[in-house]
């Protein structure tokens, strides 16, 4: 398995290499014999069943919701924080630890996240005044307080479904470890065999994750 594979990106990833895959098909297996029509359906097959098992993890409504909320959460705090930004350089106070902060809510590191929360609110805390000078609203602490508990709260049910599809991943391990086989194989042969036509992309594993995630 790819370690730079989330657990909940391998079945994405399958699906977008498969619509390039069926599309192309008869093309690359002009060039690779092997990728021929019963290795396509031998790989639908076994995106299906990992997905079927990705479908096992059946979360409530209120996980749905904590998660959606989270991250909604998360996005909208990562915008605020960019006057406090303006207000710690104003004041004169480093700004590397607010970027940092903002970094990991943009990563979606929610737990790191916090936990540069803590020191940027003591460095706030020790120049407050300075800070309320440059427009800072002197009840920002408290917000801040509030908004560390409402992420942290959530941030315990979202680390309880990691924590499950960790363990369904790792009794599935040779599943998993199955598609994965099937999705290099298709990327490395689709490179090579659409190198400089500008289709390669569609099989650059590091490049389909960035469109994933950048559309999440």
């Amino acid at each position: 398995m790819n370690t730079n594979v989330k657990n909940e990106e391998y079945v994405p990833l399958g699906k977008f290499i498969m619509v390039s895959y069926e599309r192309d098909q008869a093309e690359i297996q002009g060039k690779f014999p092997k990728l021929d029509v019963p290795f396509m359906e031998a790989f639908k097959s076994k995106l299906a069943l990992v997905k079927d098992l990705e479908n096992s993890l059946v979360l409530t409504t209120t996980q749905r919701k904590v998660t959606a909320e989270l991250y909604k959460e998360a996005a909208a705090f990562n915008k605020e924080v960019n006057y406090l930004s303006s207000y710690f350089k104003g004041a004169g106070l480093p700004t590397k630890v607010v970027t940092k902060m903002k970094e990991m809510l943009s990563s979606d590191n929610i737990e790191g996240a916090l936990q540069e929360l803590v020191g940027v609110r003591q460095l706030l805390l020790a120049n407050e005044t300075a800070l309320v000078a440059e427009g800072m609203p002197a009840d920002y602490s408290a917000k801040m307080d509030a908004t560390y508990t409402s992420m942290s709260d959530k941030n315990v049910m979202q680390n309880e479904i990691m924590n499950d599809r960790k363990a369904l991943v790792r009794n599935n391990k040779a599943e998993y470890e199955a598609l994965y086989t099937y999705i290099s194989t298709v990327a490395e042969k689709g490179k090579l065999v659409f190198d400089g036509t500008g289709f390669e992309d569609e099989y650059t594993i590091t490049k389909i994750i960035k469109r994933m995630r950048a559309a999440k």
